[in-house]
């Protein structure tokens, strides 16, 4: 006595719509075993038709693991593992049957144990090194997704040269052109007339300014009567001379006009002063030498009995008024500096100078 799988409304209408229509499922699912309708013909006529559709996850790859693989028998039954299972125990004793005539299988879906006598052929792997990222190009499980791969990389479109900045500036250079003239005259325009017009300032005042002229004592003569007074406590002398001098203005290019000159004479001795003079304003012609005549006024008195500075002018100038005597008329010679300040036209300051003159001959009347 025979026993079949309890009846269920289900199983009817289930076998009711295989009876119906010849159903294949083609579905994307690559694991999936594809159903054989019996009503297509005998397991011979549809040789054709499993060599085509037979090419699921199991079948493939198991018998390419195992060559001593056998083909799966047609069945009715739908083997989708991701199919809800109705009939559990009727389902584990057909799976059970059904494990033993099929090969070993390594996927992770699996229930099926692994026979170690069993001879397995070598898996070669293909030669490939694996960048330094996780990423391992596309098809990989590792593999980043499309759009962080699309925006890693760089555009192979040609960039536009944007010129919108440069436009932009236009308006700025325009400004920056306007502001670097003066009056419609480039800066540089006027720095280099300003630097031609210094230029030429420069060479008008090598020739035009006024130089020191150089003097030099020639001779001195006496305009005036000597007094000499010895007798009282107070000694003094007075007399007055005429410096004859000589001006070099050969460094001027133009004629200089001296407003005045004050001149001082002091003995070399004492370093006292004993005579002053001024001359008023007059002109040294330019590039030659001139004679110049500068009155003075000599006059020195002391209260010291031997004043040097006053013995010295009565050795050179006092003896030839007191001695009587031959033998005392020995004159002596005088050793002065003249103290020269020049007023010069067109200067503010005053400009000094210091003539040296040694073996003064004092001029008698």
């Amino acid at each position: 006595m025979s026993h079949s799988p309890p009846s269920d409304p289900f199983q009817h209408s289930n076998h009711n719509r295989q009876s119906s229509l010849p159903t294949v499922y083609e579905d994307n699912d690559p694991y999936r075993i594809v159903k054989k309708s019996p009503h297509l013909g005998s397991i011979s006529d549809n040789s054709e038709f499993d060599a085509v559709h037979s090419r699921t996850a199991s079948d493939s790859s198991t018998s390419r693991l195992y060559n001593g693989a056998v083909g799966l028998p047609p069945s009715n039954d739908y083997e989708d593992p991701y199919a809800k299972c109705n009939y559990k125990k009727w389902r584990a004793s057909t799976a059970c049957n059904h494990g033993s005539d099929r090969a070993n299988s390594y996927l992770p879906y699996s229930h099926h144990q692994r026979d170690p006598n069993q001879k397995t052929e070598p898996i070669y792997i293909e030669e490939y090194t694996a960048p330094a990222s996780t990423t391992l190009g596309m098809g990989s499980m590792l593999q980043d997704s499309m759009t962080d791969q699309i925006n890693m990389r760089p555009s192979q479109q040609a960039q536009i040269p944007d010129y919108n900045d440069k436009i932009s500036t236009f308006p700025q250079m325009k400004k920056r052109k306007q502001r670097r003239r003066c009056c419609g005259v480039r800066y540089r325009t006027i720095a280099f007339i300003t630097l031609i017009f210094a230029a030429i300032i420069a060479v008008i005042w090598y020739f035009v300014w006024p130089r020191i002229p150089e003097m030099a004592l020639d001779d001195v003569d006496n305009i005036g009567s000597i007094q000499v007074v010895t007798n009282t406590t107070k000694k003094s002398m007075s007399t007055s001379w005429l410096l004859n001098m000589t001006a070099d203005n050969s460094a001027n290019w133009v004629p200089t006009h001296i407003s005045s000159l004050d001149v001082s004479i002091t003995d070399d001795k004492s370093l006292q002063s004993f005579g002053n003079g001024t001359l008023s304003s007059f002109t040294l012609p330019a590039r030659t030498k001139s004679v110049v005549y500068v009155p003075i006024e000599i006059y020195y008195g002391s209260d010291t009995a031997n004043d040097t500075t006053f013995q010295d002018l009565y050795n050179a100038c006092g003896v030839q008024v007191t001695s009587n005597m031959p033998f005392e008329n020995q004159q002596d010679v005088l050793n002065i500096t003249l103290h020269l300040t020049y007023h010069i036209a067109g200067l503010v300051w005053a400009s000094h100078r210091q003539v040296p003159y040694n073996g003064l001959v004092c001029p008698t009347s």
